[in-house]
């Protein structure tokens, strides 16, 4: 099975991290260089993205971004799912660099955390084992979908961004094609730096979801849609430290009468 891997390069990057990535690539296979490569320079990334899918000869379109490395074994295990002639997207996994720097692992644990990604948390972390899913699990930078799934949605749109995606993988998914989700694909991938990278990423997000709804496209859903016990036990907590809090200040600030108080 032949595939196309596409990878939109930000030219504003360093040409090195291209680079890596491409040896990281070349290593996977082999050095064999069994499936073409499309490295898209202009335009954003998703008209990128489009341009390469529409010249890409490859039955599965391989996307990945190009700052990061591939783990050995990630094509076999992003390809393998798509012997299944129903199946239209697969999605692998972005996990930090080992040995990254504090304000990245600070990211990084956030991002693995399911308190604050919930069911997109398995787009951070292996979780289970391949499944069928939805877009909220999927993220485009570890992402393979079947050509023809691809150009039947129209691909990446360019009027929801960030979030493209998203929508692209909802419009699969109602088209009838399945999704998979496959923990064992993985890709290692740099982190925002914490604090202002990383609250710039979530703004990000958060804006793109914001444009889904907009165009009434996908559910209104949150990053975390606590249950019931979830809003009382977070009720609880911050009432539990107010007043503890509150008083520790007390106690330090006022200067009461202690025998009269034991009295």
């Amino acid at each position: 099975m032949k595939a196309s891997i596409i990878i939109a390069h930000d030219s504003t990057r360093r040409d090195e991290l291209l680079h890596r990535a491409l040896r990281s690539i070349q290593q996977d296979q082999g050095g064999s260089m069994e499936h073409e490569i499309f490295v898209e320079i202009e335009g954003s990334i998703s008209a990128a993205r489009n341009r390469a899918a529409a010249q890409a000869q490859g039955e599965i379109l391989v996307f990945l971004d190009d700052d990061l490395e591939v783990r050995s074994g990630f094509f076999r295990e992003i390809l393998a799912p798509f012997q299944d002639g129903k199946v239209g997207v697969v999605g692998g996994v972005n996990v930090a660099f080992p040995g990254a720097p504090a304000n990245q692992e600070i990211s990084a644990i956030l991002f693995s955390s399911v308190v604050t990604m919930a069911r997109s948390v398995s787009r951070y972390t292996p979780r289970g084992n391949i499944k069928e899913t939805d877009e909220s699990e999927i993220i485009a930078c570890a992402m393979a979908v079947r050509k023809t799934a691809f150009l039947e949605a129209g691909g990446f749109p360019l009027d929801i961004i960030p979030c493209e995606e998203n929508v692209l993988i909802n419009r699969i998914q109602a088209a009838g094609w399945k999704i998979l989700y496959n923990p064992f694909a993985v890709v290692f991938h740099k982190r925002p730096e914490f604090p202002v990278g990383y609250a710039r990423a979530i703004f990000h997000y958060g804006k793109g979801r914001g444009k889904m709804l907009r165009h009434g496209v996908g559910a209104p859903r949150m990053v975390w849609q606590p249950s019931r016990k979830w809003i009382y036990l977070a009720a609880g907590v911050v009432l539990h430290y107010a007043s503890y809090l509150a008083g520790v200040a007390y106690g330090y600030l006022v200067d009461e009468d202690w025998e009269k108080d034991e009295t």
